[in-house]
């Protein structure tokens, strides 16, 4: 999705889908560039969000107390954010609370909004996998303050 006829600029957004793969990595969704950015990864069957507001790079890593998140099962995501405070639940069960750094509260995208994977996906910022993900992505929502995209039904088999 290209951003740069609605760019985002938001201090609260949420990010909600499902997914199932058995790839173990892969790019779920990604926007921004340098130093604002937010990146969703399945790295080594556990589930990654690195968001940057400018200011250095928040991460986090979501894993299930046993096993892996890449068993082909439905998994259900949710990332909040609202200012500094990032939350990140995986199927309403794990989940893990952090804080951007500095006192950057804005994300602001003119980029493209990837989903599923980009054309070079080892070379964004913040990624923490080179490979695309397979497999299907059901319901994705990505809410700020001025705009809503949603993608539904989309599968990417790349």
């Amino acid at each position: 999705y290209d951003l740069s006829q609605n760019p985002i600029q938001s201090s609260s957004d949420e990010i909600t889908l499902s997914f199932k793969t058995w790839q173990r990595n892969g790019l779920i969704l990604h926007t921004g560039k340098s130093a604002d950015y937010v990146n969703l990864a399945l790295k080594d069957g556990a589930v990654s969000l690195v968001i940057n507001l400018g200011s250095g790079a928040f991460e986090a890593i979501v894993e299930p107390v046993n096993g892996k998140f890449n068993d082909n099962a439905w998994h259900d995501v949710k990332v909040t954010r609202n200012l500094r405070q990032v939350t990140i639940s995986v199927d309403g069960i794990l989940t893990t609370t952090g804080y951007t750094q500095e006192d950057y509260t804005m994300l602001g995208s003119d980029d493209l909004f990837y989903v599923g994977g980009s054309p070079s996906t080892a070379d964004l910022p913040g990624s923490p996998v080179s490979n695309n993900f397979m497999g299907p992505l059901f319901f994705l929502f990505f809410f700020v303050i001025y705009l809503f995209i949603v993608i539904c039904n989309l599968v990417v088999i790349n």
